[in-house]
């Protein structure tokens, strides 16, 4: 039953905050919809902010582990690569709470939300990591730093996931990710001038 109750509370907190945000979303309405005391909200989690910040973790385990399948699906880095790109924008658009973050500015109230959003782009790293790698060893990526590559390409994609995620049509985005890739794998020097 305890754990029925809790994933009432976090599937209604998810859909309250995603519509309201976390300012305007209150216990009183997430405890009706969840059919729940309010009270024992607060036995699970102390108080609204913690509730956020528990439906933000579910939120980024989801993606990492919906990236890393897509993935892991396929054979060369190259595909591994494109599919983490594809992968990322495809799920970070069911992720509301996280796109949330960084229209709304919560992460400056909430340092542990900030530490959340880290944790996933640290995550998202992590795995272009080790696509390069395996890419290096294979002979199909040259690169003098791995790490750092990783990272240019992660912080290229969150600049880009506000715009993309909220405003633009699937198709545009498709479009978008197509030319990233194609820059990411070919550059933009023509061949003589390499």
């Amino acid at each position: 039953m305890k754990k029925e109750k809790l994933e009432a509370i976090l599937t209604t907190a998810r859909t309250a905050f995603a519509r309201y945000g976390l300012r305007k979303t209150n216990l009183d309405e997430i405890a009706r919809m969840a059919r729940v005391a309010k009270g024992t909200i607060y036995n699970y989690f102390r108080s609204k902010e913690g509730v956020y910040l528990q439906v933000l973790s579910r939120e980024v385990e989801e993606i990492v582990e919906e990236i890393t399948l897509s993935v892991n699906r396929e054979v060369s880095p190259e595909k591994k690569l494109a599919s983490f790109v594809h992968s990322k924008f495809q799920h970070m658009r069911r992720a509301v709470n996280i796109l949330n973050l960084d229209r709304e500015g919560i992460e400056e109230h909430l340092h542990k939300a900030d530490t959340i959003r880290n944790d996933l782009f640290e995550s998202e790293v992590s795995i272009v990591v080790s696509i390069l790698k395996e890419g290096m060893e294979k002979g199909v990526f040259k690169l003098n730093d791995i790490l750092l590559t990783a990272r240019a390409i992660c912080h290229s994609l969150r600049g880009f996931e506000l715009n993309w995620l909220v405003g633009g049509s699937q198709e545009r985005i498709e479009h978008y990710l197509d030319e990233l890739q194609r820059i990411l794998f070919f550059g933009i020097l023509s061949e003589r001038n390499c």
